[in-house]
């Protein structure tokens, strides 16, 4: 899959192949965003809170990701 094949589409996407390994990833991440966006709107949500929201999301898609990355380096070199 390509990230300009994410739904909705990202308007300034550039064509970029997601590795299928990662693509459960940025599927589940994708999901998580969506569910916060909604939560937060309907709790009326402003300022600091959703800039706290968002890191803890970030922070926790930057984690799972770098460790996939990792992984599927790690097994490259060993092909």
């Amino acid at each position: 899959m390509r990230i300009d094949q994410l739904h909705p589409t990202p308007t300034a996407a550039q064509p970029l192949e997601i590795p299928p390994k990662l693509l459960p990833s940025v599927e589940r991440h994708q999901g998580h965003l969506k569910a916060l966006i909604a939560s937060m709107r309907t709790a009326g949500i402003e300022g600091d809170a959703i800039d706290a929201s968002v890191r803890v999301l970030i922070d926790s898609y930057a984690d799972e990701l770098t460790a996939a990355i990792h992984s599927m380096i790690q097994e490259e070199r060993h092909v």
